[in-house]
């Protein structure tokens, strides 16, 4: 599958210009400080996405969209200050309004689960942001983030790279990050993918940035839950159905519900939980059943991307079908239609429409890489004979 070594990207060359998105955490604050401590000329850039239009309870924490940007940019600008770097705020809250909240709230309304990261990180923070920049007229070599993550390439001048999970599994965000294409990734570089968060901690300790020991924040929105999001359209109740249609109970709006959840049905079938099996938006339904319902072979997928070399025949692969799950083992095979067919060698639990899949293969000497991706349509519960 690899015509050649793959080997890891390293800190761009001293003296470039390196653009590196900030957010006022701990991570990407130590990138700015590593780079220019490694002779890069820094500059730092955050991207602006709150415009107040969604209100949130006080004292909820912190999240990607949510009041206290300007904190954050104010710290940002505070360590560009210190690093002799300059500093930028690129206001794209419209576009966030449109294209992430927007989806968020639309997939939720059809009975689907969405992920606005795998959104945000193509569209935005890898896409609409750098142009922004550049559109200003400022020139860069390098983009670079506070991701952990790595990036493997050939050994070949003008060959594109692979995405890889971190050195930390626990801290891994490979997942985030497949829809970036690898044209985009061929200048763009992680200089935390190697480390640890207790590394990222202790350096940035050292070093006496304001941020080492603010609490990371990685949640969608400073709110505990998705409330605010849809007050503009309250979603209306219906009925909770088991799989033959008979109604066991009401819901408060769908946008409550995603697969696999057991939490907040409010139902039980005897001695046996019920779990959310489908979310059935134009009848208004929560579909609910067994937990043993849940699991599923095969998966469709649609509007993938892929890797070079990847995307026109079947191969063999790990496949995450969540952040959170393991990678299983499952035969990926392209359809010429667009979609993406996946049957894993053993069932996997509450695949749900709107997520995605992210394919890992092994690299030789390397480990596992992403070949690509797809958007989840679909999990049917037992494997065709072929």
């Amino acid at each position: 599958m690899f015509d050649a070594p793959l080997h890891l990207l390293q800190l761009p060359p001293p003296g470039s210009t390196v653009v590196v998105a900030m957010s006022g955490g701990v991570d990407s604050s130590l990138v700015a400080v590593l780079l220019t401590e490694h002779g890069c000329r820094v500059i730092g850039a955050t991207m602006r996405v709150y415009d107040g239009s969604i209100q949130f309870p006080e004292g909820t924490g912190s999240g990607c969209y949510g009041p206290g940007e300007e904190e954050d940019e104010e710290s940002c600008r505070r360590l560009c200050s210190r690093l002799g770097a300059d500093y930028r705020v690129i206001d794209l809250s419209d576009v966030y309004a449109r294209e992430i909240l927007g989806y968020f709230k639309a997939e939720y309304r059809s009975g689907r689960t969405p992920n606005p990261c795998l959104r945000c990180n193509p569209l935005l923070k890898f896409g609409l942001l750098p142009q922004a920049l550049r559109d200003e007229g400022i020139a860069f070599d390098y983009y670079a983030t506070g991701h952990y993550v790595r990036l493997f390439a050939p050994e070949t001048e003008g060959t594109l790279p692979y995405l890889a999970p971190a050195s930390d599994p626990k801290k891994d965000q490979s997942y985030f990050l497949y829809r970036v294409h690898s044209d985009v990734l061929a200048t763009v570089r992680f200089p935390l993918g190697s480390m640890s968060k207790v590394e990222v901690r202790r350096l940035a300790l050292e070093r006496g940035l304001e941020s080492a020991e603010k609490k990371d924040s990685q949640d969608f929105i400073a709110a505990d839950d998705y409330g605010p999001v849809f007050a503009d359209i309250p979603p209306p109740s219906g009925d909770i159905v088991d799989t033959t249609g008979r109604k066991l109970g009401s819901h408060h709006g769908i946008v409550r519900y995603t697969i696999g959840q057991r939490r907040g049905i409010g139902l039980s079938a005897g001695s046996d939980p019920l779990y959310v099996l489908g979310l059935d938006a134009p009848a208004n339904r929560v579909i609910v059943g067994p937990e043993s319902a849940l699991f599923a072979t095969i998966l469709k997928a649609e509007d993938p991307v892929w890797a070079p070399g990847f995307g026109l025949a079947p191969f063999r692969a790990f496949v995450k079908i969540r952040l959170a799950s393991k990678p299983a083992a499952a035969l990926v095979t392209p359809i010429p239609d667009g979609s993406v067919e996946v049957i894993f060698d053993q069932p996997q639990r509450a695949i749900a429409p709107g997520q995605s899949a992210v394919f890992y293969v092994e690299a030789p000497e390397v480990g596992l890489v992403i070949a690509g991706g797809a958007v989840i349509m679909s999990g049917e519960r037992n494997a065709r004979t072929r």
